[in-house]
């Protein structure tokens, strides 16, 4: 398995996923380029993107003022994903991998940060968010290792053990696609 992983702190949780995996091959960072990007692609089957991003792909690291200008996956890496197994962990990676026909695991929209939550009207505190964020991360890593990525959306479904509207919200923005 090959690693995308733009981390921040609002990200850094989901390097739960792939810690102490013996399939990982590579992991790629926001300091790598497009070209660095594009082989690691190439050179594996599953590949797992991590981070923040829009349904246009994955955004590298934020600048200094917090703004996202770079991406690390983009309709320029579709070509190269196509044949592959994906697992999207982004929000909007499904309307991502819907308009360009990816297979693999993918998540909607994913509430890490207390203004996402606002914005959507989803009443949490921060403290909730980073708590629960690790829960999902840690039950998403045992269905994807345990259950498959087919089952997993209905899985995660299940295994919402607090059922807040934050809860809700991200246990069940998760899709399959083949």
């Amino acid at each position: 398995m090959t690693v995308i992983h733009a981390t921040d702190p609002t990200t850094q949780v989901l390097s739960l996923l792939y810690q102490q995996r013996e399939d990982m091959r590579m992991l790629i960072t926001e300091s790598s380029n497009s070209s660095d990007v594009q082989q690691a692609i190439r050179a594996d089957d599953v590949i797992m993107m991590l981070g923040h991003g829009n349904e246009y792909g994955l955004f590298s690291k934020p600048d200094k003022n917090g703004e996202y200008r770079r991406f690390m996956i983009t309709d320029r890496h579709v070509q190269f994903l196509r044949d592959k197994t994906c697992i999207g962990i982004w929000c909007y990676a499904n309307k991502f991998a819907e308009k360009y026909k990816l297979h693999g695991l993918f998540s909607g929209m994913i509430i890490s940060e207390l203004q996402e939550a606002i914005d959507l009207g989803v009443p949490t505190t921060k403290d909730d968010i980073d708590k629960e964020m690790e829960k999902f991360t840690i039950c998403l890593k045992d269905c994807i290792d345990t259950c498959g990525l087919e089952q997993t959306p209905l899985r995660m479904k299940e295994l919402d053990d607090v059922q807040s509207e934050l809860t809700k919200f991200n246990y069940g923005n998760l899709y399959y696609y083949e």
